[in-house]
């Protein structure tokens, strides 16, 4: 089938998809010989994140709204019951079986290599892909070995784990209801996000307990899905989500947009007035930590004349599929050196070191005496 008789299903016409693909809307990629497009930005009714197939259309994973004052957020969301679930700190990914080949697509719509290799290590990919044909699954890769997220769950100690939330089906925009999910997930034993059950806009008590022990435990937050369509998804995070987000960041401070720092002392700020009795002292150190001390420490290095980078270990089933990780982190434009390569029983560790030059450079020349306006 061509990829326009795939995507008039839903109300391209020729000429518009032709300008897609011409504007680099629309871009053609290819993987191990399975040939897909990647849409770039909003075509009609395909967002950004989708991927075109010659099996179908894989819908972008719909942006989730935030809420900063839980209370106020839920009474104003929801007049039926909703499901809360943990909100995971990992990489969005999409699980699905394309031309027979199992395929984990980022949210931005790459094949990523080092999913695609580690899935089977979680998942019963030929079963539940024989028995639903057209099935993607949405979950979570979190653990501190992984190519994208620094920042994990407490209880993910070493490598990455998959935590599924949510089944969508291919040429489908929506998702399937949470009832249903959690049905498919149980039949073929899917590792899940925590669940905490089903609840009311009146159960804020209980909400709030879930959330303070999420906040202890050194976890991110919840995540509320509605059983009413007309309803929304919300999101909702912890103090400490918010204070390690600045953490893994500030490093990197010199190249990053204001906005990401001022958003996240915001949601902290929230959080505590309405979670907790008063501003107490104890967090005043706390954020000065987070924030002031890792740019300090690049700072110190980019005075000694060290290349700032960060360094990372993966681990991979098949070893071909390094060179298509590397391959990725290319087109990504991710400056890198691969540090060493041992097989060790089952898997190949491969550690990385992300190569930082912008924030290097940017310090270099503050530290030279640079003049800038601001």
């Amino acid at each position: 089938m061509q990829m326009y008789d795939v995507v008039k299903q839903v109300g391209i016409t020729e000429s518009l998809w032709q300008g897609s693909v011409e504007r680099h809307d629309a871009v053609s990629e290819e993987f191990d010989g399975i040939r897909f497009f990647r849409m770039t930005k909003k075509v009609g009714a395909l967002g950004k994140g989708s991927i075109i197939t010659e099996d179908g259309i894989i819908f972008g994973f719909p942006s989730i709204a935030r809420i900063l004052h839980l209370e106020n957020g839920v009474r104003n969301a929801y007049i039926h019951p909703f499901y809360v679930e943990e909100k995971v700190d990992g990489y969005n990914v999409r699980v699905v079986r394309i031309q027979g080949r199992v395929l984990v697509f980022s949210r931005g719509a790459y094949v990523c290599p080092f999913s695609t290799d580690r899935i089977a290590d979680f998942l019963e990919v030929k079963k539940i892909f024989d028995d639903i044909p057209g099935l993607i699954v949405c979950g979570e890769f979190a653990g501190p070995d992984n190519p994208y997220n620094i920042a994990h769950p407490p209880y993910v100690k070493e490598d990455v784990r998959f935590f599924a939330f949510d089944v969508m089906m291919m040429n489908q925009s929506h998702s399937i209801p949470v009832d249903e999910r959690y049905k498919i997930f149980d039949t073929y034993r899917v590792p899940t996000v925590r669940r905490f059950g089903q609840f009311s806009a009146s159960d804020i008590s209980d909400l709030k307990k879930i959330v303070k022990g999420l906040d202890e435990a050194g976890c991110e937050g919840v995540v509320m899905k509605p059983t009413h369509p007309a309803e929304k998804i919300l999101k909702y995070v912890t103090l400490g989500s918010c204070l390690r987000d600045i953490n893994v960041t500030a490093p990197l401070m010199a190249e990053m947009a204001s906005e990401f720092f001022t958003h996240r002392i915001i949601r902290a700020a929230m959080f505590i007035h309405e979670q907790m009795e008063a501003l107490q002292p104890e967090v005043f150190p706390q954020l000065g930590k987070v924030l002031l001390r890792p740019i300090y420490e690049n700072v110190a290095k980019a005075a000694r004349n060290e290349v700032i980078d960060e360094k990372y270990l993966l681990r991979f089933r098949e070893e071909r599929n390094i060179q298509r990780m590397i391959e990725h982190l290319h087109k990504c434009k991710v400056k890198f050196e691969v540090l060493s390569k041992n097989k060790i029983e089952n898997y190949w560790h491969v550690k990385f070191a992300r190569k930082c030059y912008a924030t290097y450079e940017i310090l270099q020349k503050h530290l030279q005496g640079a003049t800038h306006v601001d």
